[in-house]
């Protein structure tokens, strides 16, 4: 068993863009990612991985294929390895984002 806490990954002073493994399973990962306000990751696809993405705090947006759908707190989304992710704070916090996937995610950090 393996328990943390959100509050251990915060997002570094000067860091706009934050994100990096918070729990790792043999099959699985969750990492975290933290937005200020006005930044964006960079477009990416997750190869094998699928994706559940869910707000924990703030306000954003995605930008899919049939459009750009707002992404608020308590919100999750479902992405497919193959379909590109393109995430966005508009809010005036930070967007927390919960990134589930499986199977793990290849990337480093």
């Amino acid at each position: 068993m393996k328990l943390t806490q959100l509050d251990s990954a915060e997002r570094p002073a000067g860091q706009d863009v934050f994100a990096r493994a918070l729990l790792e399973g043999d099959q699985s990962d969750v990492r975290i990612i933290r937005l200020s306000p006005g930044h964006a990751l960079p477009p990416h696809r997750h190869a094998a991985s699928d994706l559940m993405l869910y707000v924990v705090a703030g306000t954003g947006e995605l930008d899919v294929a049939d459009g750009v759908r707002p992404f608020s707190s308590g919100a999750l989304a479902f992405y497919r390895g193959d379909e590109e992710l393109k995430v966005r704070n508009t809010g005036t916090t930070e967007l927390t984002l919960l990134a589930f996937l499986a199977p793990k995610f290849a990337a480093g950090g």
